[in-house]
């Protein structure tokens, strides 16, 4: 989708690629399809878990990534929506899909005064992400996250830069310093008091300014 609605459509040449959480997988895959075309990769809380001798890497990451708990309750989404995909379509298709009339009921209770991007993103993407690509990302893909990190060490010349929250409790810390362990020219920054949500919401300026820098210093370069 990224490709024929982005790449292909505007016949892009080169960009900036920015990812948080599973989205990160995307964004190696895509780095690694165009080599030459990247200009700055950073990644916020990339799920990477090296998978021991013996364990099947599908099942590993899909213990890691969305063990099966009920606390907090990002986690049991997670959870629900990888291990028991017929419950998570479901409410999906009730809920979620119906984003619009839950945006509204919220806009006439709180008389519009409460701004619903954050419901509309959470339903609508959740929607989207549960019936498209949540499971199918993990188990797509995690046999391949540790030939697309050394693909982006070795025939990648971009910076690569990683946020991760420090109380995030979704994604631990240490799969950043996994990351940078596979490609060591990469900037890990640890953000003091910011979890999984955080480490963007409600500091949009912030990261902002961060991500400017960063392209700038890609260009200078």
């Amino acid at each position: 989708m990224i490709e024929r609605s982005v790449i292909e459509a505007h016949k892009v040449k080169s960009f900036h690629i920015v990812a948080h959480s599973l989205g990160c997988i995307l964004a190696l895959a895509l780095a690694v399809k165009y080599p030459g075309s990247v200009k700055s990769l950073t990644l916020l809380a990339p799920p990477y878990f090296p998978t021991p001798k013996g364990e099947q890497a599908t099942q590993y990451m899909m213990r890691r990534v969305a063990p099966r708990r009920v606390w907090p309750v990002i986690s049991f989404g997670a959870s629900v929506a990888c291990w028991y995909e017929h419950i998570s379509r479901t409410i999906c298709l009730v809920i979620c899909k119906n984003h619009r009339i839950w945006e509204f009921l919220a806009k006439l209770v709180t008389r519009n005064r409460m701004r619903t991007y954050l419901m509309e993103g959470f339903f609508l993407h959740t929607h989207n992400a549960a019936w498209h690509t949540l499971h199918n990302i993990i188990c797509g893909t995690a046999g391949k996250i540790e030939s697309y990190l050394d693909e982006i060490k070795n025939r990648l010349k971009c910076d690569v830069t990683i946020y991760h929250g420090k109380d995030d409790e979704v994604i631990p810390v240490e799969c950043s310093y996994n990351v940078q362990s596979r490609i060591p020219r990469a900037h890990v920054k640890v953000v003091e008091n910011k979890d999984h949500i955080t480490i963007v919401v409600g500091r949009q300026d912030t990261f902002a300014r961060e991500l400017e820098e960063i392209w700038k210093n890609a260009s200078d370069n």
